[in-house]
């Protein structure tokens, strides 16, 4: 059986989150909130190594403009 790399959570307010996971071949992330007091997975989404690669080097100018939106608002 295959473990994780690593994994990590980023809190999106109370009860609310996104579960960053990387595996040898993919990054996946899931959308976790809190209900009833469990926890329940509402999306997954998986990236593969070609996909991440891709974003990498466009995350850097696609974050510059997003910041020159915001700024013009």
């Amino acid at each position: 059986m295959v473990n994780p790399i690593k994994s990590e959570y980023i809190t999106l307010g109370e009860g609310k989150g996104i579960r960053v996971t990387l595996w040898p071949n993919s990054l996946r992330l899931e959308r976790i909130e809190k209900k009833e007091g469990k926890w329940e997975t509402s999306e997954k989404i998986t990236l593969a190594i070609k996909v991440l690669e891709w974003l990498g080097v466009r995350i850097p100018a696609f974050i510059a403009m997003m910041e020159a939106q915001s700024k013009n608002k």
